[in-house]
């Protein structure tokens, strides 16, 4: 098994919460459980805690990453609220036709419907909700945004509300709102749609939080 492969392992039972947030991870279990030896899992958690995903500390090793207070969402929200709507924007004054092509296979809504109803692929739309935001980042052509923007979503990741009925569908139509507004060449409309989504899914967020 390729150090990809237990990254991989690794990664969906930490999105999947199958290994709990603020559990200790064992190098020499983890390392029995996969039928490798400790180098590939210590190189996955390596990687894992550089996307937040992973805690070390000194004299205890890897746990998974406790969960943000409400305080910290709310924060992340607010930077997320920053810097998105302009990055939309620009996106939609910088957009090419391959461009647009990719948002649009991103939104598909039958590829959409067909993840919302897979229980057995848990982590699929959240990664697909990062690609989605972090494209767009990409398309405005911002190296900085996207590095920090994907290392906050794979973050929020863990706040995933893609399993209740209704809301993955409510986001993605907040999406396809936002890939409209950037194929029409609308950096105002852009930057709104943003801005509703976003809102909108702190919102949810907190309604589910209670």
């Amino acid at each position: 098994m390729l150090a990809d492969d237990v990254y991989d392992i690794i990664r969906d039972g930490l999105m999947s919460h199958r290994i709990p947030p603020g559990s200790r991870l064992n190098l020499d279990q983890l390392a029995r459980e996969l039928h490798v030896s400790n180098t590939p899992v210590r190189q996955a958690l390596a990687r894992l805690e550089s996307e937040g995903l992973v805690e070390k500390t000194p004299y205890r090793g890897f746990a998974a990453s406790t969960l943000l207070d409400s305080k910290t969402i709310t924060e992340l929200y607010g930077y997320r609220l920053l810097i998105e709507p302009p990055t939309a924007a620009r996106a939609a004054r910088c957009r090419t036709d391959a461009e647009i092509a990719e948002l649009e296979s991103l939104c598909n809504s039958d590829a959409i419907t067909q993840l919302v109803t897979d229980d057995s692929t848990p982590d699929k739309l959240p990664q697909l909700d990062v690609d989605f935001h972090c494209s767009i980042a990409k398309q405005a052509g911002n190296s900085v945004v996207v590095e920090n923007l994907s290392l906050t979503l794979t973050r929020m990741c863990l706040y995933s509300l893609y399993g209740r009925r209704g809301v993955a569908e409510r986001a993605w139509e907040e999406h396809r709102a936002i890939v409209s507004a950037i194929r029409a060449g609308d950096p105002d409309a852009a930057a709104r749609a943003m801005h509703v989504h976003l809102a909108a899914g702190l919102d949810r967020l907190r309604e589910a939080l209670g």
